[in-house]
């Protein structure tokens, strides 16, 4: 029997309930945060002043107001992905469905890249069908701008931009998408609009009124700590930034005008002006223009973005330019312990400082404000490629991307032995945020038949992110891959074969997901692996439940779950199969077998301080509880689990959640609350990319909600009602279910 999907999402085989990271924070014991965002998009915080720029971002809002698609081109440096914020962040609110910031960085596997633009629009399709035409399907209805950022993206991957935005704009009408890229994408109807550079100082004129120079001396100031006399003497202005009058104003002008308006050569440049005169900036780089003039006098602004990196190269200590070069092998964002690690594996003293501060104030190195307990950092695009050359000059590349991949895998399986304990929620955090660098790690091992091993067993490692993170479809992806190429029979290659087993599960490939899962379990039992016999047996249990076979389900549930207890280990397949088979138990009428089962699970997760598992076993409490009638306990379970899945992002989860309260408040009489609850409630599924029918719409406890509360209101206000649930948004249809004020619904609280 083959389900689209999965009928019961809190089950999850080994927790397979798709979640979205969001914001959020661990305080104490407690884990708590801002909700999950609005519709307002994904837009990251935009630091830049955008000086100079007016009328470039008036020209692409007048763009964008007339066209679906408009690409911002220009070499790298020159400011696009500044604009492309700057620009969507006021239209947004012309799209009912917001604005969101999507990264493809240039070491994207282009074979990814629908699942790449899936995961920050927060669609939750987790089927077996194409990620592309999941994500086509989920577009289709949706007022929605889409910034696509093409981070030094190579020919391939923006050739496969083109192609994918070319498909979504005729399959979603109402799409709009705002693209930077180095070059147009020739999709039919792009609007193309080139970034030029800022405008230079003019002899003669006031060298304040150039955006260039008022971009240099802001960001000088800046480096140096010296205050803005604009704002010192309220508003007279000046041009010396420094009392020993090292940034001469006739200096400052000429470096402004060798630096040719290009904003990330002046914010490397305005970074070295902290410890030197504009005088001697002027004679340093100087000499390195001229080497990169294509004829005397005539250079481009690749050119001179190039001079200044050079310039910039030779300032650095060599320890400083080691580290530079070993994190160009970075994608996009990465923390100090990574850098630590790619940096002390090529040999440095264990003694000697990593550099990275020092890189930091030379803004070779940019501070990423993702999350305030790890920072982060980035490498911009053109410096990131200077240190690969660096690397590839010195045959190194190899040995450094070697390092940062078994610093990946370290992480993995680092995560996933913490994965059952108090320190869930802060390892699913950072690896989220880790997300782009394991796709690195993993295509690297992938397009290296030696590395095939260790990239199995990452990706299997990988499992709690792959179930709990929304990414089952990028988790089967790699999965089949490396199964494909590394053959030959090991402990990971059976470990592998479970995970692959519940990913498969999870989308509702039931049958791939069984032939997986026996292999694992035959395999496991001649290897005597305790713990992949537990786990496939745990797979087929889940498959026997999800196909209502009952009997199977109970027998292979208690196997399995007497496999996890033989290992002597708290695993996570122990916490999530005592719920199931409460289901199970509870479906047979077997209330009270459910409820012990249930409590055992909710007992050891509070001891272990584990959130996931735990939300699963409080939630299947609840439904126990309203099959038994107490209708408050039911209630406060409901809302206790939607609180922890809240956090996680758990859609699905959240979803189970509010239909399970719409079933009490019809019990209760409060008939307009159940009618919104269902209407938020099938409103969500579809952001997990389900519909409602087939699946909770084919419990009875749904159906008799549903007559309970159209009887009461009868049918337009039912209607009514209905679709003001259908009309809250993810986090404000959770606040309505926890009791939290609402914005726009005046007067109703939850």
């Amino acid at each position: 029997m083959h389900r689209k999907g999965l009928p019961f999402p809190f089950l999850g085989g080994l927790g397979l309930v798709p979640s979205a990271i969001f914001d959020t924070h661990h305080d104490g014991d407690e884990v708590t945060g801002p909700d999950i965002q609005r519709w307002a998009g994904n837009l990251p915080p935009d630091t830049s002043d955008l000086i100079g720029r007016d009328g470039e971002l008036t020209e692409i809002t007048r763009l964008l107001a007339g066209a679906r698609l408009v690409t911002l081109t220009g070499m790298r440096g020159i400011g696009k992905t500044c604009l492309a914020r700057a620009a969507a962040a006021p239209a947004r609110r012309h799209f009912a469905h917001g604005a969101w910031f999507v990264e493809v960085c240039g070491q994207t596997d282009p074979e990814l890249l629908p699942h790449v633009v899936l995961r920050p629009l927060r669609a939750q399709d987790q089927s077996a069908r194409p990620a592309e035409e999941a994500l086509a399907d989920y577009l289709a209805d949706k007022r929605m701008l889409i910034v696509l950022d093409l981070l030094d993206a190579t020919d391939e991957l923006t050739g496969a931009c083109a192609t994918l935005v070319g498909n979504l704009l005729r399959a979603a009408p109402y799409l709009h998408v705002l693209v930077t890229a180095p070059a147009p994408l020739g999709v039919p109807g792009e609007q193309v609009r080139p970034v030029p550079p800022l405008d230079l100082p003019a002899p003669g004129a006031d060298p304040r009124q150039a955006a260039a120079m008022r971009l240099l001396l802001a960001r000088a100031r800046a480096a140096a700590g010296v205050p803005d006399p604009d704002e010192a003497d309220g508003g007279a202005g000046g041009t010396a930034g420094a009392p020993d009058g090292r940034w001469d104003p006739d200096d400052l002008a000429e470096l402004c005008r060798m630096l040719g308006g290009v904003p990330l050569a002046i914010e490397l440049a305005a970074a070295r002006l902290a410890g030197l005169s504009a005088k001697v900036a002027v004679d340093g780089l100087g000499g390195w223009i001229a080497r990169h003039e294509d004829s005397p006098g005539v250079i481009t602004p690749e050119g001179r973005l190039r001079a200044v990196i050079d310039w910039t190269h030779e300032l650095c200590e060599p320890a400083e330019r080691r580290l530079w070069a070993e994190l160009s092998v970075f994608s996009v964002c990465f923390d100090a312990q990574a850098a630590e690690y790619v940096h002390r594996g090529g040999g440095a003293r264990a003694d000697a400082p990593v550099p990275l501060d020092g890189l930091v104030r030379a803004g070779l190195v940019v501070p990423e404000r993702v999350d305030a307990d790890e920072p982060r950092y980035r490498v911009p695009a053109a410096v990131a490629a200077h240190g690969r050359e660096r690397l590839r000059e010195r045959g190194e590349e190899s040995i450094v991307r070697e390092r940062h991949r078994d610093f990946y895998l370290r992480r993995a399986r680092d995560g996933e032995v913490a994965w059952a304990g108090r320190a869930q929620f802060e390892w699913y955090r950072r690896l989220v945020h880790d997300l782009p660098n394991l796709r690195v790690a993993l295509r690297y091992c992938l397009r290296r038949p030696a590395e095939h091993e260790q990239g199995l067993l990452m990706a299997c490692s990988l499992w709690y992110l792959w179930l709990a993170a929304g990414l089952v479809r990028e988790g089967r992806h790699y999965l089949e891959r490396f199964l494909k190429v590394a053959t030959a029979p090991s402990a990971t290659r059976t470990r592998a074969l479970w995970v692959c087993a519940a990913v498969a599960a999870t989308q509702g490939d039931l049958e791939q997901a069984r032939r997986h899962a026996h292999t694992c379990v035959s395999r496991a039992e001649h290897e005597r692996d305790l713990a992949a016999a537990g786990y496939g047996r745990h797979v087929l249990g889940t498959v026997a439940l999800l196909e209502h076979d009952d009997q199977t389900a109970i027998n292979r549930l208690t196997e399995a779950i007497g496999w996890h207890r033989a290992t002597g280990e708290l695993t996570p397949g122990l916490l999530v199969g005592l719920p199931q088979l409460a289901v199970v138990y509870d479906r047979a009428g077997e209330r009270q077998q459910a409820r012990d089962l249930l409590n055992e699970a909710i007992t050891t997760c509070n001891e272990a301080g584990e959130l996931w598992a735990r939300s699963i076993a409080v939630h299947v409490l609840g439904v126990v509880d309203y099959g038994a009638g107490d209708l408050d306990a039911a209630w406060a379970h409901a809302r206790d689990a939607l609180r922890t899945k809240r956090v996680f992002g758990d859609v699905a989860g959240i979803a189970m959640c509010l239909e399970l309260l719409a079933w009490v408040s019809a019990k209760r009489g409060d008939a307009v609350r159940a009618a919104r609850l269902l209407g938020a409630a099938q409103e969500n599924w579809s952001l997990y990319g389900l519909s409602h029918a087939g699946h909770v719409g084919d419990m009875p406890q749904h159906h008799e909600c549903e007559r309970i509360t159209r009887r009461a209101l009868g049918e337009a206000a039912f209607a009514a009602a209905f679709e003001e649930g259908r009309g809250l948004d993810l986090s404000d249809a959770i606040a309505y279910a926890l009791g939290e004020a609402v914005p726009g619904m005046p007067g109703r609280r939850g």
